[in-house]
């Protein structure tokens, strides 16, 4: 079993080849208790190594897609102050987002993403179920992707969770 190969195949670039490759192995490492139950580990750790270097693949093509709205398609300019420019852009993105959804829906956000609330002590704090606080979650994260999609033309599939977790 080659992963170097395969990935190097989908990624074209032998840096972020070998960061999946990497990250195959800790993810393998930090899931060991399930070896046992893994019937082909081989083809297991080829499906998480292809599956983490078509992510990448996508996360590149989105950041990409973005710079060119934001109006900077020069991808070579990647330095610090620009991607801490491009975060600030996205919370500012996601705050205008969570404005626009319902009280309570944005109280339980809030507790959640800026206070770092577990959704056991929300539920206790606002004398509900932990599932309608799960679900309340959910339900906010979807909307502000969808908005941010309709409003904006861009896909941030994880993004709330990088810059608030």
């Amino acid at each position: 079993m080659r992963l170097f190969p395969a990935v190097l195949k989908i990624l074209k670039s032998e840096v972020e080849s070998e960061e999946i490759v990497q990250n195959t192995f800790l993810k393998l490492w930090m899931n060991r208790h399930q070896l046992p139950e893994i019937e082909n580990p081989g083809a297991w750790l080829s499906k998480i190594a292809s599956n983490l270097a078509l992510n990448a693949l996508r996360d590149k093509a989105n950041y990409k897609r973005y710079k060119e709205l934001a109006g900077n398609s020069d991808s070579s300019e990647e330095d610090g102050l620009q991607l801490s420019l491009d975060a600030k852009e996205l919370k500012l993105l996601i705050a205008e987002a969570v404005a626009v959804l319902p009280a309570s829906r944005q109280q339980i956000f809030k507790m959640s993403r800026y206070e770092g609330l577990s959704r056991q002590e929300i539920a206790q704090k606002l004398g509900v179920a932990e599932s309608t606080v799960k679900n309340q979650l959910t339900s906010s994260l979807k909307f502000i992707q969808e908005y941010i999609v309709k409003k904006h033309g861009i896909y941030l599939p994880l993004i709330i969770f990088l810059l608030f977790n």
